[in-house]
């Protein structure tokens, strides 16, 4: 097989870093205005997933497509997680300033509130990405996936923060990072969102499979 061919493994190859990369810049492209990356987000968790189950490579089109689908909804939710994550920021801080019984019953009581808020957010862009539903139920369905899904929470949670910790413990992968960091992140998160998914989704895989051209034994 030609090494430069549309089918070899190398242009595949090249291809998919030509996505990660793509996405990577039209992320932070739409999330300048701050107030927009629940939107973004959205719309790069919406291109991953697409692109991994079906091997479809419209990732520019999928994802300005899911960012005007998904913008208000998403951004709405993206709002509220900002203004929820600056009380426990601040709620946290005056705890520990406090340096007393009750500062430590505050910073116990918080972390308890805390823990369900990050697994909340670790889901709901995903799921605002791949279900069609009103605020309410997408907000206890994320928050019920999460739970129920605990060791894949989990692994998310291992993967942002060994992606954290190599950012701070080892500056050449900053560049990396820079390059293409939040399309790499999106890629590699999105292949546990589409494992969690398809149990709520029995037919997708197949359908995938049809889609793709890829035969189902």
């Amino acid at each position: 097989m030609n090494l430069f061919s549309y089918d070899s493994p190398f242009s595949r190859f090249l291809y998919f870093v030509a996505d990660i990369v793509t996405l990577h810049f039209l992320w932070i492209l739409y999330s300048l205005p701050i107030i927009t990356i629940g939107a973004s987000t959205t719309a790069l968790y919406y291109s991953c997933m697409k692109r991994i189950r079906t091997g479809e490579g419209y990732v520019t089109q999928n994802f300005r497509k899911s960012f005007r689908q998904n913008f208000k909804q998403s951004t709405i939710l993206w709002i509220v997680l900002v203004l929820v994550g600056l009380v426990f920021s601040i709620d946290i801080r005056f705890s520990m300033a406090l340096g007393n019984t009750m500062g430590r019953i505050m910073l116990v009581s918080c972390s308890v509130f805390l823990i369900p808020f990050v697994l909340l957010a670790l889901y709901i862009f995903p799921v605002q990405a791949k279900f069609e539903n009103n605020l309410f139920n997408n907000v206890k369905n994320a928050l019920l996936m999460s739970i129920r899904h605990f060791f894949c929470s989990l692994l998310l949670l291992v993967i942002y923060l060994t992606i954290i910790l190599l950012g701070i413990s080892f500056p050449p992968f900053i560049g990396l990072f820079l390059c293409c960091g939040i399309g790499l992140t999106g890629y590699l998160t999105s292949n546990i969102f589409i494992y969690i998914f398809r149990k709520y989704i029995p037919d997708e895989l197949e359908q995938d499979l049809d889609a793709s051209g890829k035969t189902f034994y």
